[in-house]
């Protein structure tokens, strides 16, 4: 077996041009291009091509965007402050905090200062909220992005089990709580879960989402599994996923790469929140 790739670059394309439409439409209306704003504190080569790959993104589509960069001893309230003034700006659509911030910043008491409205990214604990509890609301980009190739594919998520690697708020919670309103039954596990190679090889569809470089082989899935690899972590200069593609190619039945499989259309996603709105 050779899995099927699931290249984000393809999809990406198609949704590019509906969101440069969208981009058009949102500057003659506003009488000014959408903007949104990303705040990096740090230098953490990760977050720093992330950055780079959402300008490229904006600037393609037309939806102006800049960085915003605090330096890696940033108090806590300065940078509290900062997110609450772009926040305010009426001229400002989406603010976005990168991770991972700095040790001695709490993610939480930052992201309380910016609005909901703006919080395009979903991290902020309103729209975290809004997901749980089924309401509208922003959802973070990753887990969309997720959704969006799936459907693009044709693979349903109804009646599935589905397997979620990794607890953080911008991957693996809110990508099972998107999975359990497509009606997938769920199973969360993280670092600390015992036995991972037994409850992987459950799963029909595999979310990795750990940040530890190919932790995910392909003795560790089932048979013919669709297998999305949501990690990203920089290594010697190269960006490597969760899932050891190598392996993982002769078991799977859908594999996305890294780079070029979720992480474009996380990208669109975050872009289409901010011309569009939640959903």
């Amino acid at each position: 077996m050779s899995a099927v790739i699931l290249d984000g670059n393809e999809l990406a394309s198609a949704l590019r041009a509906e969101l440069a439409k969208q981009a058009k439409q949102v500057a003659q209306a506003r009488g000014r291009p959408a903007q949104l704003v990303l705040a990096q504190a740090g230098e953490n080569p990760t977050a720093s091509y992330y950055a780079t790959q959402v300008m490229r993104s904006c600037e393609r589509i037309g939806v102006a965007c800049s960085v915003r960069r605090f330096p890696a001893d940033t108090s806590e309230t300065a940078l509290r402050a900062a997110i609450a003034a772009l926040s305010a700006r009426a001229d400002v659509d989406g603010v976005t905090l990168l991770l991972p911030l700095p040790r001695h910043i709490r993610q939480r008491v930052v992201m309380e200062a910016l609005s909901p409205e703006k919080d395009v990214d979903g991290l902020g604990p309103r729209n975290a909220g809004r997901l749980m509890l089924g309401f509208p609301g922003f959802v973070p980009s990753t887990a969309d992005a997720a959704l969006e190739l799936l459907r693009h594919a044709g693979i349903t998520l109804q009646g599935k089990n589905a397997i979620v690697l990794g607890r953080s708020n911008v991957g693996g919670k809110p990508a099972a709580l998107l999975f359990l309103r497509e009606n997938a039954t769920v199973t969360l596990c993280h670092s600390r879960t015992r036995n991972l190679a037994e409850i992987t090889r459950q799963g029909e569809i595999i979310f990795a989402s750990m940040g530890r470089p190919r932790i995910i082989t392909g003795a560790m899935l089932q048979p013919g599994a669709v297998v999305l690899d949501a990690g990203m972590t920089s290594v010697a200069g190269r960006i490597l996923g969760d899932v050891d593609e190598a392996s993982a190619r002769e078991v799977a039945g859908y594999l996305t790469p890294t780079p070029g499989g979720l992480g474009p259309l996380t990208n669109l996603m975050l872009i289409r929140h901010t011309l569009v709105g939640p959903s």
